[in-house]
């Protein structure tokens, strides 16, 4: 059997080695999460250099924003860390690349050992290696004439070059599998409190629905009878010892994590998920909230029966043996381990039809309102990995259970007539990666010598964003690449602020990227873009200036005020966060931005508004917008705000900007102010800004459509802006990191203690604990022996 279990390991690494190498030779940034993922490290690298919290930096993209304080931030504090240990040797990209690379071909050796820990035998965890990267998928929605794949679950597309680059789900997906094992042995046991909690505190950190994943998949398992303690525990009660130590496990993982989760609760307003989109067959953008709310069950059923769940254009054969495996596990009931596998996939199978099938009822999931349930398609592929390999490996356990070379022999002519489909495509996909990387090098290199030359150019201009294309837009986003890769990529790598909706849109400030408008002034003036980088063949308005032209790459100039503006805000919006976007598209539409006229914002009460020189004026926002912008909570906004507008004049001159100058984490500048104003920096709002004017503390305001004002009176005025992380984060850190070394040294002192009791046992307790009939028999035998 040994033999068996290692080569069938090796086969399956050694897979996944040869077929993704050319993942570690690079051909450029490619047209994924992946540029978001190397900024992150980056900012956590000069966080490390410059003595800041690792946990907590500003990042500078996408308009700026403190990802790490929302956002799951494990592997890239650990891949960090390694640069600076290793004296940065290695390029930040190549060490993305190389991590990509063996977590995805080692990802078997997870799978197997999160089996073993559930009892399984090594012939069916091997089989768990061997199945655990052959899942491809394709979910269509064509019943709804939208197509969207389901991104989320194991497939290799989630992670390669030619993928989608979730860089900190893969870290989650290798984690899942042993911090679910762990999870369920410590409730099952009361042992090992401290590797489950490093596992799932790992897992939930690295990528937080994963861990949402886990702990709900652990709570469900809870319920599974165990047959080897059933006849000791009543039923009910063994539930209340498993939910009395999962309670035990979740306030362990939560105090470790506290770091992370009280910041995260605390200033949960100011976080924005992404708003995704669907794109029809006439390729226009259809918004939708179709991918938090998943598919329903007609679709996610439909997808599985075609196999579309679990094999990508290829003959089904991975949900063949799902179908198996759930056949075997029933008919194998009695065993808990069986019950395993087939409880997490119809757990995740019901739960991955959502909303649509649910309805209100899927409220009461935790926290399911901020969570896109696409992605629970994870739990369905664990599940369905755990299913086939149950099937599989009953087949070869009956075959070495024959003890004869024929059955064998048998077995793997099966086995490899049902996967060689699977591999078949598998090395398809990866063929056509490789490819793919290979033109894009060719590409590259015949285009570098312009990027760099812009690259040189930008940097030696004064301070600004610039503007290379949304993704969304055909003329100088999606359509303006080198090879596959686009250019606003490319130059966002150089560390260039760039103004991109590709790379995240998690403030508020970010649901304008993609209504931006490249032929209106006063928008360039709103973001502080400088600089344009477009195709030479373009057309763009004349209020920007040519500077030069580098290949087929045209380099334009717009005049701003910088990164700083001295405005108004007479008026006030506060609501929820729902209403934030209509609100600020409302606001965009309504010559406001060009009055220079940027409101006071508040959602859900927070921050406080600024007393003003004038009173203000309140706009009620409490319900979400309607799409075409009217308000059924006011009797008419438009018309409110049109002769709001028709009152007002830009006036006399506010002042000027003299300097300014931008940090690591901060922004000064020098101003002039001529009459009372607020000065406003065009990055995204966050209650950790502190702010100085003339050296003295002053109080921040959260100004349309999301930046940071502070009031200034007239007079020449000296203002320094800088992101600081809360003390508390630090605190509950180190409290965190107590608490791990506290749960190891005490498991490691009940585990000594447990060592030191057995020795002092007496040899006959044994036999004392079997009953008095078998006492009486032993010492029966040995009077006999002592005759």
């Amino acid at each position: 059997m040994t033999p068996i279990v290692i080569c069938t390991l090796l086969g399956a690494i050694g897979f996944n080695l040869w077929r993704l190498f050319p993942e570690t030779t690079g051909g450029g940034i490619p047209s994924n999460d992946t540029l978001l993922h190397l900024k992150l490290i980056e900012s956590a690298v000069d966080a490390i250099t410059h003595g800041r919290d690792i946990t907590d930096p500003w990042q500078s993209m996408s308009l700026g924003f403190p990802v790490f304080h929302h956002y799951q931030h494990l592997p890239h504090v650990l891949v960090a860390l390694t640069h600076i240990i290793t004296f940065k040797v290695f390029p930040l990209i190549d060490m993305i690349r190389w991590t990509t690379y063996l977590l995805l071909s080692l990802f078997p050796l997870s799978m197997y050992w999160s089996l073993r820990r559930f009892s399984f035998d090594p012939l069916t965890c091997a089989m768990g290696g061997l199945l655990a990267s052959l899942i491809g998928i394709d979910l269509q929605l064509s019943s709804l004439g939208m197509w969207w794949p389901a991104w989320g679950g194991f497939d290799y597309a989630n992670y390669t070059f030619a993928g989608y680059g979730l860089y900190t789900q893969l870290w989650g997906m290798v984690l899942l599998p042993l911090a679910l094992a762990f999870g369920y042995q410590t409730i099952k046991t009361g042992q090992g409190y401290f590797w489950a909690t490093v596992l799932l505190s790992a897992t939930l950190m690295s990528h937080l629905i994963t861990g949402y994943i886990a702990f709900l998949t652990i709570g469900v398992l809870t319920f599974i009878p165990d047959s080897k303690t059933s006849h000791i525990n009543p039923f009910l009660l063994g539930i209340w010892i498993h939910w009395r130590r999962l309670i035990v496990l979740f306030i362990l993982v939560l105090s470790v994590t506290m770091y992370f989760t009280v910041p995260f609760i605390l200033d949960h307003e100011y976080f924005r998920a992404s708003d995704f989109r669907l794109v029809t067959a006439e390729n226009t953008n259809l918004k939708s909230d179709v991918i938090k709310n998943s598919f329903g069950h007609q679709v996610v059923l439909e997808a599985l029966v075609k196999g579309n769940l679990f094999d990508l254009n290829r003959f089904p054969s991975f949900t063949i043996l799902v179908f198996a495996g759930v056949a075997s596990c029933i008919y194998y009931r009695n065993k808990t381990r069986y019950l395993i596998p087939l409880v997490i996939f119809l757990l995740w199978l019901l739960l991955f039809f959502g909303r649509p099938t649910w309805g209100p009822v899927i409220g009461l999931l935790p926290l399911s309102q901020d969570i896109h349930m696409h992605r629970f398609i994870q739990g369905v592929h664990l599940g369905g990995a755990f299913l086939s390999a149950t099937a599989l490996g009953i087949l070869w356990l009956w075959a070495v259970s024959r003890s004869n070379l024929a059955y064998l022999v048998g077995a793997l002519i099966l086995t490899l007539l049902i996967l060689s489909p699977v591999y078949v495509e598998r090395q398809s996909y990866l063929s056509l990666n490789a490819r793919a990387i290979e033109e894009n090098q060719k590409a590259l290199k015949a285009e570098q010598n312009d990027i760099d030359s812009i690259i040189e150019t930008l940097n030696g201009l004064p301070a600004g964003r610039v503007y290379a294309g949304l993704l969304q837009d055909l003329e100088t986003g999606s359509g303006y690449r080198i090879g596959s890769t686009p250019v606003a990529h490319i130059l966002g790598e150089s560390g260039i602020d760039m103004f991109y909706a590709a790379l995240h849109q998690y403030s508020l400030v970010s649901t304008v990227l993609s209504s931006f408008d490249q032929n209106l002034l006063e928008q360039y003036e709103l973001f502080n873009i400088k600089y344009v980088v477009v195709p030479e063949e373009l057309h763009m308005p004349n209020f920007m200036k040519p500077i030069e032209k580098f290949g087929r790459h045209q380099l334009y100039q717009v005049q701003t005020t910088g990164y700083f503006d001295l405005v108004g805000s007479q008026l006030t919006f506060t609501g929820t966060k729902a209403a934030n976007f209509s609100a600020i598209q409302t606001w965009l539409e309504s010559g406001l931005l060009e009055a220079k006229r940027h409101p006071q914002m508040s959602i859900n009460g927070s921050p406080p508004f600024l007393n003003h020189m004038d009173r203000p004026s309140t706009i009620i926002l409490n319900t979400p917008l309607p799409s075409d912008s009217s308000l059924e909570s006011l009797d008419d906004l438009n018309s409110y705000i049109s002769q709001y507008i028709s009152q007002i004049s830009t006036g006399p001159s506010r002042g000027s900007i003299i300097s300014e100058g931008q940090g690591l984490n901060s922004y000064s500048a020098t101003v002039d102010v001529e009459r009372e104003s607020m000065m406003m920096l065009k990055v995204s709002y966050h209650p950790n800004w502190r702010v100085t004017v003339d050296g003295s503390k002053a109080d921040t305001v959260m100004l349309m459509p999301g930046f940071i004002g502070v009031q200034l009176g007239p007079g020449e005025h000296n203002v320094f802006m800088e992101y600081q992380s809360r003390d508390l984060r630090k605190v509950l850190l180190s409290c965190g990191l107590v608490t791990l070394l506290l749960i190891g040294l005490w498991e490691k002192r009940r585990t000594s203690s447990s060592t030191r009791m057995e020795l002092r046992v007496p040899t006959d307790i044994p036999f004392i604990m079997k009953g008095t009939g078998a006492n009486r028999s032993s010492r029966r035998r040995r009077s006999r022996r002592n005759r």
